[in-house]
Order: C-alpha cells, then sequence, then structure tokens
C-alpha cells in the first residue's frame, strides 16, 4: 500500500491508518446517525475501538493494485472523519467515493474540502476520470458537498436501502474529470 497525503489550509487527508488514531475514530463514529444517513448496512453502532482497527486493517489491493483507498480527514491534526474510494477500476477509469465527518466537524466545510482533495487525488495520481455515489434521500448536507465539488444528480433510485419500519430512496451523483 502506497502512502498518500494531501492538505488544503487546516484540513488534509491521510492513508495512513495508524492504530494510534482508532480510539478517536471510534469515538466519533460512534454517532448512530452516521449509519443512518450514509446508506451502508455494515456501519457498526455502538462504534468501537476494535471496529475502527478492523476497519484500519482491511485488504484494500490485489497483486500490487489498490481496489479501495482510506484517508482519515484531518481538522488541524485531528481525526475528523473518513473519506475513501472503492471499487476502483482502472480499465473504465471510475471509482465510488464515500465518506463520513464526525458530528462535531459538520458545517465546517470540513466535508467538502476532503472531498476535493479526493478528487484530486483520484484525477492526478489514480487517473480516474469519474466519481460516483449514492445519497439517502434525507440527507442535503451530502448533497451540497457533491454539489460544491461539481458532482450532478444522475437518477433516483426509489425504495433501494431498508430502514426501520421501511424502505428509503437514494440518489446517484457523479462527477466527470476527464
Amino acid at each position: 500500500m502506497h502512502h498518500y497525503e494531501m492538505r488544503d489550509g487546516q484540513i488534509s487527508i491521510s492513508n495512513d491508518l495508524d492504530s494510534k488514531y482508532a480510539p478517536e475514530i471510534a469515538r466519533i463514529a460512534n454517532d448512530s446517525t452516521i449509519a443512518e444517513f450514509i446508506g451502508v448496512h455494515g456501519f457498526p453502532h455502538p462504534y468501537t475501538t476494535e471496529d475502527a482497527l478492523y476497519f484500519f486493517s482491511m485488504n484494500r489491493e490485489e497483486g500490487k493494485r489498490e481496489f479501495a483507498i482510506d484517508f482519515i480527514i484531518f481538522l488541524n491534526e485531528q481525526p475528523a472523519g473518513v473519506i475513501g474510494l472503492k471499487d476502483i477500476d482502472y480499465y473504465d477509469s471510475k471509482a465510488h467515493v464515500g465518506y463520513w465527518v464526525g458530528k462535531e466537524f459538520r458545517s465546517k466545510g470540513v466535508a467538502s474540502v476532503a472531498l476535493k482533495l479526493v478528487c484530486e487525488f483520484s484525477r492526478k495520481t489514480l487517473n480516474i476520470g469519474r466519481l460516483y455515489t449514492k445519497v439517502m434521500e434525507n440527507n442535503p448536507a451530502s448533497m451540497k458537498v457533491l454539489l460544491r465539488n461539481g458532482f450532478g444528480m444522475e437518477g433516483y433510485e426509489r425504495d433501494s436501502y431498508r430502514v426501520a419500519g421501511g424502505y428509503r430512496s437514494m440518489l446517484l451523483f457523479a462527477r466527470i474529470m476527464r
């Protein structure tokens, strides 16, 4: 796994998933609203240091090629969340992007800057020309982050995500960077 780090002012991202950050990542990830809004069934709650260590140790490469890259988002050198790429497809030049930010770091532009850095990294380092993601219909804050970074809405998946008491719809967003 290669080491990548990028910075924009007080916000930086690093894929150095050092175990020393696990307790703080666990503290800020231990928030039921993250699991509720990111649209991933496997996000644990409560979120423990062991969950963070497991996430840090996941395999992200096959042979010498990375199929996923996860970054810790830092604000003033303090962990503020996670942003990552998965399903990296070098042939078709595309990847899925996902992110979350701890409650005390929201509405400060942290996710927007982190996504900007990941877009730059994807284009310059991996030669990725298309980033895509899905957003829960009840997550306008994440939609704003995507729109600020040049993503556009491409579609709508009705009732595609099961939640307690029913289903939620997802909006599909993408950015072409070619």
